[in-house]
């Protein structure tokens, strides 16, 4: 019996689905006191750290403690978000980073503290620097719509590529996710990159012929050739790869993919 997947936003062009843009919003950051002022909050992944990630409007930062929202003329609690001085970093608009500081001491015995704002693409942990989010696309029922033929391989592809690792085949590695951000040309090149895709699909494609010894799958959604995969610079942003991929499946259609991959 062949299997399913749920019908995605994403940037599929064989999908009717729109292109699921990220808004980079960071929800419920873990946050704690800095033990020396008592008053700026550092990361909790990282306490060398007070802000895991810049700041893309000042408005529009929420803060928790214990599960209460403090707004930022609170009494007690009252905070402001101001220039981090101590961190400059040339690769985000303007070089500045900001840090979240309590207007008076603030002593808590390890309180729960969680921040929500807005950061830039390069530091998005929801979109992870892509751009976009991959989301469950409803029915007008409220069910989640199913996904296949032609549009589920190249869904099954992006999964492939851009997950890293498979769950069901935990040795069949894409290093693809691991290139986001790395330094272009330096460590990591538009070759590498080809290369990376082009082995994935093919394992991709051996995976699906051995399933196909044992379970009847749908001819549109099997991986029968990889045509081209090209990949190079952004002609407007020296930073980023574009990758194209035509493929094909065993109803004889051609399928189109491509995405973009964010270097530095």
């Amino acid at each position: 019996m062949g299997t399913y997947d749920y019908n995605v936003l994403t940037s599929d062009p064989m999908s009717k689905a729109p292109i699921g843009a990220c808004n980079h919003v960071i929800s419920f950051e873990r946050m704690v006191v800095n033990q020396n002022d008592f008053r700026t909050l550092n990361y909790a992944g990282n306490t060398t750290l007070n802000m895991r990630g810049p700041i893309n409007g000042s408005t529009n930062v929420q803060i928790w403690i214990s599960g209460e929202e403090i707004f930022s003329d609170d009494p007690v609690y009252g905070w402001q978000v101001v220039i981090d001085p101590n961190r400059i970093d040339t690769s985000i608009p303007a070089g500045i980073f900001y840090k979240i500081v309590f207007n008076q001491s603030v002593r808590l015995v390890i309180p729960l503290i969680e921040v929500s704002y807005i950061t830039i693409q390069g530091f998005c942990l929801k979109c992870s620097a892509t751009g976009y989010v991959n989301d469950l696309k409803p029915s007008t029922s409220g069910n989640f719509l199913h996904v296949s033929g032609a549009s589920k391989l190249v869904q099954k592809s992006f999964k492939w590529i851009l997950a890293s690792m498979c769950p069901f085949y935990p040795t069949f590695i894409c290093q693809i996710k691991n290139y986001l951000g790395r330094k272009l040309g330096a460590q990591i090149t538009d070759t590498d990159i080809q290369t990376e895709v082009v082995n994935t699909l093919s394992t991709m494609q051996q995976v699906q012929q051995a399933q196909g010894t044992v379970q009847s799958l749908d001819p549109r959604e099997i991986l029968k050739d990889i045509i081209n995969v090209v990949a190079i610079i952004s002609p407007t942003d020296p930073t980023t790869i574009l990758l194209t991929i035509t493929v094909s499946n065993y109803s004889g259609q051609t399928v189109p993919m491509n995405f973009e991959l964010p270097m530095n």
